[in-house]
């Protein structure tokens, strides 16, 4: 029952990042994204795809209609 040293390395401790580093670095691009999501619109049939480019038009449309309210709200009570 004696110390015996431990197969395992300790875990490498990543360097924190400054805050500032997070709005000019790059993230590593995610190799199994593309062929992923083409695959998953090769499965889709043409009603699939249709009601999938109408929710991105509806969910476009209310982001920018938020950020329309957020603006008018803002002006109005600024002045």
């Amino acid at each position: 029952m004696g110390n015996q040293p431990s197969s395992e390395k300790p875990p490498i401790k990543e360097k924190r990042k400054p805050l500032s580093g997070w709005f000019v670095t790059r993230e590593e691009p995610d190799k199994d994204y593309l062929p992923d999501l083409k695959s998953q619109w090769a499965h889709m049939d043409s009603t699939e795809r249709v009601k999938f480019v109408i929710g991105a038009i509806v969910g476009a449309m209310l982001f920018i209609g938020a950020l329309i309210l957020v603006y008018w709200l803002l002006s109005a009570m600024i002045g």
